[in-house]
């Protein structure tokens, strides 16, 4: 397995990161909105992923990154095993425990991932940035799907416990990546240069426009099968595979945007993309048709997708070189917009009502309209 095959471990990582979002209905928080409460799971993910990225930056010191990803599997597997015996009337403090393995589980195969694909990356960024959200999403798709299946097929109180026998699966891509060599990349020197270009006004601007666009995919992805079932009644069951869809139409649009990369000039492809991601949060606010509500669901679904590659490929001349501490930062800042956004959404929706979560993608997706703005002018200004 080549180093870009680690990249294939983001298929667990989505699946991990995509379940609070199902999970949610399931766990009964439609019937019983406590929203508050729902949104400090997102941050009981957000601080495991954090916490296990950090400890993945030690560890690397020491193993190889295919050990890292084996441990991080492994985790997973217990996470989805807890996960199966967490459904009502399980305490919420189990709840959020499990919550928070999962994502430390998330964490250490991120951080490995980090640490091995850097050639790759400074060969082809918007390549390797788009095949990673590939395999990211095809996950967040299974857990989305699973999670529907659940519901229709077995119920509410039985519904997690299909969860053990998934965690059958990260405990193969365990075993496989123990059988595989996969180096880390090697850190290159912090010259007074390196150092100089990742402190520059866009390179600052790309984390931010990198912060606020994960706060606006989880946004949604976080709340949506909630915000279905309170706004246009939906049983859970449909809510969950709408949420699928969701994740479908992100992994399809970054699938077609390389292809349309070939062809599309690439700043007016990110402006397009952005104006779509906006063009859907308003559809999913105001129209009260059920086909209204979808059409701005996929439609902030295939916007969304295209905007971190292209972007992650602006910025690339930026920088001389791949860091792994570097990015590995980067990414973790930009995922912490998202769990921030969905757990503060959570003690939003209580006292303004769930329709905050649309309204707050669409701003986000102005700020993030703005930033690209902002990028490509500092780019012109600078000639590169």
């Amino acid at each position: 397995m080549t180093k870009t095959g680690a990249l294939r471990a983001f298929l667990i990582s989505g699946f991990l990161l995509a379940l609070p979002g199902g999970l949610l209905p399931l766990w009964g928080y439609h019937v019983h909105p406590e929203f508050g409460t729902a949104g400090n799971y997102f941050l009981a993910l957000g601080g495991g992923m954090g916490a296990a990225m950090w400890l993945a930056r030690m560890l690397v010191r020491r193993f190889r990154p295919d050990r890292i990803l084996a441990a991080g599997c492994f985790l997973a597997a217990a996470a989805l095993a807890m996960l199966s015996v967490a459904a009502p009337p399980s305490t919420v403090w189990y709840e959020a425990l499990c919550v928070l393995v999962t994502g430390a589980a998330a964490g250490l195969i991120n951080g490995a991932i980090f640490e091995s694909v850097g050639d790759e990356w400074e060969e082809d960024p918007a390549g390797v940035t788009l095949l990673g959200g590939i395999y990211f999403g095809t996950g967040s798709v299974a857990a989305a799907l699973l999670m529907a299946q659940s519901v229709t097929a077995i119920g509410y109180t039985t519904a997690t416990r299909v969860l053990a026998i998934g965690a059958a699966i990260p405990a193969a891509a365990a075993i496989a990546f123990l059988r595989t060599r996969i180096e880390a990349t090697k850190m290159r020197a912090d010259d007074e240069a390196s150092v100089r270009e990742r402190g520059t006004v866009l390179a600052i601007l790309f984390g931010f426009l990198l912060f606020f666009q994960f706060a606006n995919e989880w946004s949604i992805a976080g709340w949506l099968a909630v915000y279905l079932i309170d706004r246009l009644g939906m049983s859970p069951a449909a809510a969950v595979t709408m949420l699928a869809f969701y994740w479908i139409a992100l992994t399809m649009g970054r699938m077609g945007t390389a292809l349309l990369m070939q062809i599309v000039p690439h700043g007016r492809l990110l402006g397009i993309s952005a104006f779509c991601a906006l063009f859907g949060g308003m559809a999913m606010t105001f129209s009260d048709a059920r086909g209204g509500v979808v059409a701005g669901i996929l439609l902030m679904g295939v916007g969304f997708s295209a905007i971190g590659p292209l972007a992650s490929e602006r910025i690339a001349p930026r920088f001389s070189g791949y860091h792994p501490d570097y990015f590995a930062g980067l990414f973790m800042f930009a995922m912490s917009g998202g769990t921030l956004a969905a757990f503060g959404l959570g003690h939003l929706a209580g006292p303004l009502g769930l329709r905050v979560i649309p309204i707050t993608a669409m701003v986000g997706s102005c700020a993030v309209i703005a930033l690209i703005s902002v990028i490509r002018l500092g780019r012109k200004v600078s000639g590169n």
